[in-house]
């Protein structure tokens, strides 16, 4: 208790250190649409749409927070205390899934680095981000058991309620749709691949129906649960996935290009009143651009992200150093790496394509925008893959005697845990006396 009580009093002497000499204005990142969009929510009755660019949620959550009575500055720091107060019910879950999956160690040792390289620069701001990794994290988790466990009796409750927390995320933050599109494409392959069985003799249809129901339950209830967002956006902008950013930014060279383009002639009210040819789209911009400009954007794009990473709050390392591990462990057990790909083949490509497609996105999107915000949606979710990885699925391989004559064992999990504590160490006291003072987390 004693211990716990000291981590929340120096997050909270972090947190506070960014809300009053750090995040002092409401106008920077995107902090004041957010302020401004839950205001209008509030003395509209909830009637207003949205602009599509920033999704309902986080807007409403603030919106219960607001008085007409407060000032800009009053709301804004009310705003920033509500975040602070999301932060502090947040930690306790994420380390609650830690510690489902992992050695106690190692759970204290992944929370503490989330609370002091992520959330104590991230919690004092009215953006969405620390909600949305929360839940992008969950869903993650949930769509990988989904896989695993796809075909099972009972399956279908996870399968409903990975479905209704999708499209809770989705509302939460426009990121998804990779990620859920990947999952069904896996799904239905896996799906495919029973009735391929079927026909064998090795599975009943009955498995085979099972194995479907999955990924339809999932896309199913995911529409459900977003049906009067899209329904509204299909009326008032002519599309039921309508968002400025994945319809029109991103296929833009630039922020400037933005500006001039379909901002300039309001697509955050309609489709852009503009000469259809004008438009912005993939095909536009693929018949515009040779191969070699797309692949010195995508090039461009990772070295941008990866400066960002390295000139951040700190946590690069930490990931630096559990990806070392995991590919020492892949390289030098070869055979079990087999035994683990045999075993779980689907959880396995779709934990790889999702961190690749989303990695290949936020490089291609950095003309747009770019910084910690979009990357840190894959922090919690790698962090915790390497960690399973290590001392889930490589467990027995981490024990290794002190020399061939002798027989000692020393145990690497524990000798990691000891290093990354005394790295945390060293990094909090850096970042508690100096970096949470000085480095605006709304990046």
């Amino acid at each position: 208790m004693l211990f716990v009580a000291l981590i929340i009093a120096l997050y909270l002497y972090g947190v506070r250190q960014q809300f009053l000499h750090v995040n002092t204005n409401q106008f920077t990142i995107d902090q004041a649409t957010y302020l401004e969009t839950a205001k209008s929510l509030k003395t509209s009755n909830y009637t207003i749409p949205t602009d599509r660019n920033r999704m309902p949620v986080y807007p409403y959550l603030l919106s219960l927070f607001y008085d007409p009575d407060l000032s800009e500055e009053a709301f804004f720091a009310r705003g920033k205390l509500f975040n602070i107060a999301l932060s502090l019910l947040i930690l306790p879950v994420l380390f609650w899934i830690f510690r489902q999956h992992l050695p106690s160690f190692t759970a204290v040792n992944l929370i503490l680095i989330h609370i002091f390289t992520v959330y104590i620069f991230k919690a004092a701001y009215t953006q969405t981000e620390l909600l949305f990794y929360l839940l992008n994290f969950v869903v993650f988790l949930l769509m990988c058991y989904l896989l695993h466990y796809q075909g099972r009796q009972g399956i279908w409750k996870t399968a409903v309620f990975t479905g209704i927390l999708l499209g809770i995320t989705h509302l939460t933050k426009a990121s998804i749709f990779p990620g859920l599109i990947l999952f069904l494409g896996i799904a239905t392959f896996k799906a495919g691949v029973k009735l391929v069985k079927l026909r064998s003799g090795s599975f009943t249809f009955r498995d085979f129906l099972l194995t479907l129901s999955t990924p339809v339950l999932v896309v199913l209830f995911c529409l459900i649960t977003i049906w009067p967002y899209i329904q509204n956006s299909k009326a008032r902008f002519g599309s039921y996935f309508y968002n400025v950013n994945s319809t029109f930014y991103i296929w833009y060279d630039s922020w400037d290009n933005v500006l001039e383009g379909t901002r300039a002639h309001g697509d955050r009210i309609g489709w852009p009143d503009m000469p259809p040819e004008e438009i912005p789209s993939a095909t536009k911009y693929f018949r515009e651009h040779s191969l070699s400009q797309v692949v010195d954007r995508l090039l461009r794009g990772f070295l941008i992200t990866l400066v960002s990473m390295a000139n951040s709050y700190g946590y690069l390392k930490y990931m630096v150093i559990m990806f070392s591990l995991v590919l020492s462990l892949w390289l030098f057990n070869r055979s079990k790496a087999r035994d683990i790909l045999i075993e779980f083949p689907f959880v396995a490509l779709f934990a790889a394509g999702f961190f690749a497609i989303y990695l290949f996105l936020y490089a291609w999107y950095t003309p747009i925008a770019n910084g910690n915000r979009l990357v840190l949606a894959l922090f919690s979710p790698l962090m915790f893959t390497f960690s399973f990885i290590i001392y889930r699925l490589f467990d027995k391989q981490l024990v290794v005697k002190l020399n061939r004559h002798s027989s000692k064992t020393v145990h690497l999990g524990l000798l990691l845990n000891a290093l990354l504590t005394s790295i945390l160490l060293v990094d909090g006291y850096i970042i508690l006396t100096e970096r949470v003072s000085t480095m605006y987390g709304g990046f």
